[in-house]
Parts: C-alpha cells; sequence; structure tokens
C-alpha cells in the first residue's frame, strides 16, 4: 500500500461499506432479521462487493508447497479466515455460525464502530493463502460451516483438520499483488 491515495481509498471503501451497516444491515438484524439467511436482503454479497477494495489491497503471505510449484495463474487465494467471518466480526460478532463456535463473542474487536475501526478489523483478520484447486475444496470440506467460518476465530483450524500445511512466504518472494 502507497501512502496517502491509498489511505484515503481505503476510508472511502470503509465509509461506504460503514454506512450500509448502520443505515440497512444492523436494522435488518436488530427487527430479528439475520445476516446469513435467505431473509437477509442479500447483504452479505453487497458488502463483500464493497470490501473486495479493501482485500485486493492485501498480499498473499503464505502458501503450501504444493501451490508454490503451480504457475500463479493456477494458484487459488485462500482467506485462512473466511471472508464471511471477517465480514461477521465488522457487522455483529453474535451472528457467528454456533455450529463452529462456542461462544459468539468478537474475535477482533468488533462490531466496527466507525469507518476507521471496520479497516482495524479488517487488517487484523485478513491473511491470505495460495493454494491448489485440490486444497482447496478439501478446506471447504473440513467440517460443518468451516467453509465460511473459523471457529472461535481459528482460520488455521481448518487448515489442520484438511491437512493443509501452509507457511508464510519470505517478504522478498511475495509478488506484489495476487
Amino acid at each position: 500500500m502507497n501512502g496517502t491515495r491509498d489511505d484515503e481509498r481505503r476510508i472511502r471503501i470503509a465509509t461506504e461499506a460503514f454506512d450500509l451497516i448502520q443505515a440497512e444491515i444492523r436494522p435488518l438484524l436488530a427487527s430479528g432479521g439475520r445476516l446469513w439467511s435467505k431473509g437477509s436482503g442479500g447483504y452479505p454479497s453487497r458488502l463483500r462487493q464493497i470490501l473486495h477494495g479493501l482485500d485486493k489491497a492485501h498480499d498473499v503471505t503464505f502458501a503450501t508447497e504444493a501451490a508454490i510449484q503451480l504457475p500463479p495463474d493456477q494458484r487459488v487465494v485462500e482467506h485462512v479466515i473466511p471472508f464471511k467471518r471477517i465480514v461477521i466480526e465488522i457487522v455483529d460478532p453474535s451472528q457467528a455460525d454456533p455450529r463452529s463456535n462456542t461462544h459468539n463473542g468478537p474475535i477482533a474487536g468488533g462490531p466496527a464502530t466507525s469507518p476507521e475501526h471496520l479497516i482495524s478489523i479488517f487488517d487484523q483478520l485478513l491473511q491470505k493463502c495460495w493454494v491448489t484447486k485440490e486444497e482447496h475444496d478439501r478446506l471447504n470440506r473440513a467440517g460443518r460451516s468451516l467453509q465460511w467460518d473459523a471457529p472461535d476465530g481459528d482460520g488455521w483450524s481448518r487448515y489442520r483438520l484438511a491437512k493443509v500445511d501452509a507457511h508464510r512466504l519470505p517478504a522478498v518472494d511475495i509478488p506484489s499483488r495476487d
């Protein structure tokens, strides 16, 4: 990320997301709605589209040995803590899936109270890992709800369950963007 222009862009994205959360999503939840059900009004998808601008600014920092051997265009970018769980933390940690969490408290200081706080939560939780297609499929089948949640905020738990071993990439070998 490069200086003031990147910071301004991140604040614009976070403000758009935070405004949607405050104006529409939290009122839906306060009236008894659920964020991850058929009655969600498409908010999860809209929020994910908005936050994609924050996501793409983060480099991939982990990889499996098999993924490193592939050409870059054949690697799958996996969010260690699934994107959906990051959004839950930002909007309302009590929405965490009870099938994969022993408590529904915050894992990174959520819910967001401002655009700046939203960025702080996002940056704390976002880690990306290159995996193979087969490893990605195993991660998504590792356990109930684990393709969209991280048990009590532990994104690496599904890697352990799926027997997918990832390592931090050396800083000098990380390409500029995924």
